[in-house]
């Protein structure tokens, strides 16, 4: 078997998605109260990131921290409303796909490469994406629920950096894998792992440091 491992934010959309979320909660009116306290979270944690006695905090390091400060707008969501919430999210979302990068999707698939969805991006907003572009399997950060209410006291995984290449060879170890042929497409370093895991990486518009590794080592390189 042969995998072709896809990034979601800045690969097969242009920028991270958890703004684009929080948007969708403005414009479907859900609670102001919670728009505006996890808005001002987020701003302040990037204002952290930014300045410069916060700079031993990573951009990797920021993402996974926001996507735990955003979880915090679901408290008192059914596990159903979270999913209708996503699938609403999704339908707008699915608009801003890369089209390139949609068509890469469809290349793989048709030369018999087993299709992922891997991201930090949630699990339940990846899931209708991936239904829709038809992949074989979607991994994400899943939230988790008590009595079917959301649950903030739980730990949330956000599958990011290294651990997408854990997350990977946990789920394919007793199969028979050809990393020689198996591909990955990514827009960071961060990704580096993930990248290095296979024979054919694949640098989709990367930034300044995977840019430069690409470049070094002749991988091929979508802008």
């Amino acid at each position: 078997m042969k995998l072709a491992i896809f990034d979601f934010d800045g690969t097969l959309v242009p920028k991270d998605s958890l703004p684009f979320v929080l948007r969708h909660w403005k414009e479907q009116r859900y609670s102001k109260i919670k728009y505006y306290r996890t808005y001002f979270s987020l701003i302040f944690l990037y204002i952290q990131y930014k300045s410069e006695r916060n700079f031993k905090m990573s951009r990797e390091e920021m993402r996974i921290l926001a996507v735990k400060k955003f979880n915090q707008i679901f408290v008192g969501m059914t596990q159903e409303e979270t999913s209708q919430f996503f699938c609403g999210c999704s339908e707008k979302i699915i608009a801003l796909l890369v089209k390139n990068m949609v068509s890469e999707i469809e290349v793989c698939r048709s030369q018999g490469y087993y299709t992922i969805l891997l991201s930090g991006a949630h699990h339940d907003l990846l899931k209708y994406v991936g239904e829709h572009l038809g992949f074989d399997v979607v991994f994400g950060t899943q939230l988790h629920f008590s009595n079917n209410i959301f649950d903030p006291d739980i730990e949330v995984e956000v599958i990011s950096g290294a651990m997408k290449k854990e997350k990977i060879l946990e789920y394919f170890h007793y199969q028979a894998i050809d990393w020689s042929f198996s591909r990955a497409y990514a827009d960071s370093y961060s990704d580096m792992d993930l990248l290095e895991l296979v024979g054919q990486p694949v640098a989709v518009n990367p930034d300044v440091k995977l840019k430069a590794v690409a470049l070094d080592r002749n991988w091929r390189t979508i802008i």
